[in-house]
């Protein structure tokens, strides 16, 4: 195995199967890398953005929310880092290069593409600038903020307690039935507790706007579908042509491609519509290596709104999660809740998170998918040589993709518009409202505590009730939906 010094391509034998699993596996990889790097970003920037008492939420969107005093946590490093970002799944799509078999036509074999894979060298030098380009960012996290965290912990409990015994959060009395929707209401006023919550939307209004660009993005992906589609009946210039479902590239009646740009008229028998005006423009203004840095510019580029959705996304995911952490420490069966762990690693967190492993499925999957609708294509010569380079748009693989976009954005309406159920008050990890809820830090021996009624037996005259927290479950009591709550 040698890399081709002409073509920056080394050639490998692999099947069309084996391809796919390459690049999913190198996904899966790679967005496992990402997030556990990016981690550090992350506690980085929460805890930047409490010295600037700028911190609400135990989460927030990464790359969109700038540190005015941390450097990597500046504008200018969010940008750097989401280019970084962009550029390792755009490197991923192109990892792969079909290069054809001069010997035969442009597709036109009617069993599926002559094609030979080879590895991409160029994207495995962007790959390689992408990753060293994250790793320094989070090392320089390490360096600059490390001294500024008090805990790497991503339990938003973890992050309020933190706060409080640094003396920026205070428990504030007379709060424990009101929940992060009604944080501005006034503690004097009591509250009778709440048999269903406020959803994640009413909380933070940037949920709604993320929910609109992943609708955005879908019905994006529909559109891609529909003018792919159009285009390949437009270009088959066949008859027989019809709509087809077919996973491998053909150019019979089933024709599924479209490429960008379109090929030179060099093979006998292709369409009038796939030449240029000007045969041999594309491959003589560029050279090889020139045409595959622009083929991972524009798949950088497509890729790149989908991994800021994605991004996104992890707003709603965190928020799930740190909610679904809280709301642990109650049930309304009493006997059935399991305990609000207060210190619990970031890795284990991450493990025990369906909404995470959700996320992390969503992200390699999409990413694969769309590697798989834009084909990187190396386009020979009747000597053998590559000296073009065409992106090949399969509709059948855009279906796939366009149906995963759908899912993704009903994934995170459905955890947007989720509406918890029980008395609880509901917190989607807001430091301040933690602060007033749990009255009471101490944890048993397992570090666990509960959260309940903490009234005990009204003295006379007393009207109001109490609920809070403690690390003996017997000192609880079920809440009294009949009852004020201060």
């Amino acid at each position: 195995m040698a890399t081709n010094p002409l073509t920056l391509s080394v050639p490998v034998h692999m099947s069309s199967l084996g391809q796919e699993f390459l690049t999913l596996g190198v996904n899966v990889i790679l967005t496992l890398s990402i997030d556990g790097m990016m981690f550090v970003h992350s506690v980085s920037l929460r805890w930047a953005l409490y010295h600037e008492k700028r911190l609400d939420y135990n989460t927030n969107i990464r790359l969109l929310t700038s540190s005015s005093k941390s450097g990597p946590n500046q504008w200018y490093s969010n940008a750097a880092t989401l280019f970084f970002l962009v550029l390792s799944y755009g490197s991923s799509s192109v990892l792969v290069l079909l290069r054809g078999d001069p010997n035969k036509v442009f597709f036109a074999d009617r069993d599926g593409p002559p094609t030979r894979p080879a590895l991409n060298a160029i994207a495995l030098i962007g790959l390689g600038i992408a990753l060293a380009g994250q790793a320094s960012i989070a090392v320089w996290c390490l360096i600059s903020s490390s001294h500024l965290i008090p805990t790497w912990s991503s339990n938003p409990l973890n992050t309020t307690l933190a706060a409080m015994q640094k003396g920026s959060l205070t428990h504030r009395p007379g709060r424990s039935m009101l929940s992060v929707h009604q944080k501005q209401q006034h503690s004097i006023l009591g509250s009778y507790p709440l048999k269903r919550q406020g959803t994640m939307i009413k909380a933070q209004r940037s949920v709604f706007y993320i929910l609109i660009f992943l609708w955005v993005l879908a019905a994006a992906a529909v559109a891609w579908l529909a003018t792919i589609m159009v285009l390949a009946r437009e270009r088959s210039g066949l008859k027989c042509w019809r709509p087809a479902l077919e996973w491998v590239i053909t150019s019979n009646c089933s024709w599924n491609w479209v490429s960008f740009p379109a090929p030179p008229r060099l093979m006998y028998n292709l369409p009038e519509t796939f030449s240029f005006s000007r045969p041999y423009t594309y491959s003589q203004s560029y050279s090889y290596s020139q045409q595959a840095i622009l083929n991972l510019v524009f798949t950088s580029a497509i890729q790149g709104l989908q991994t800021i959705g994605l991004h996104c996304v992890e707003l709603i995911v965190n928020m799930s999660r740190d909610e679904s952490s809280w709301r642990s420490a109650h049930s309304e069966t009493r006997q059935g809740a399991k305990g609000l762990q207060l210190s619990t690693s970031p890795f284990r967190a991450a493990l025990s998170s369906w909404e995470n492993a959700v996320l992390l499925v969503a992200k390699a999957a999409l990413h694969w998918a769309a590697s798989q609708a834009m084909a990187s294509y190396g386009y020979p010569d009747l000597m053998g040589t590559v000296f073009a380079t065409v992106v090949i748009f399969v509709y059948p693989r855009i279906a796939l993709y366009a149906f995963l976009a759908f899912l993704l954005a009903v994934f995170a309406t459905s955890l947007a518009l989720r509406r918890p159920r029980g008395c609880q008050p509901a917190t989607m990890g807001h430091l301040q409202t933690i602060a007033d809820l749990v009255d009471d830090w101490e944890t048993d021996e397992t570090g666990r505590m509960w959260w309940g009624d903490k009234t005990g037996h009204l003295s006379e005259g007393m009207v109001l009730r109490h609920a809070g927290t403690s690390g003996d479950r017997r000192l609880l009591s079920g809440i009294d939906f009949e009852a004020i709550y201060s």
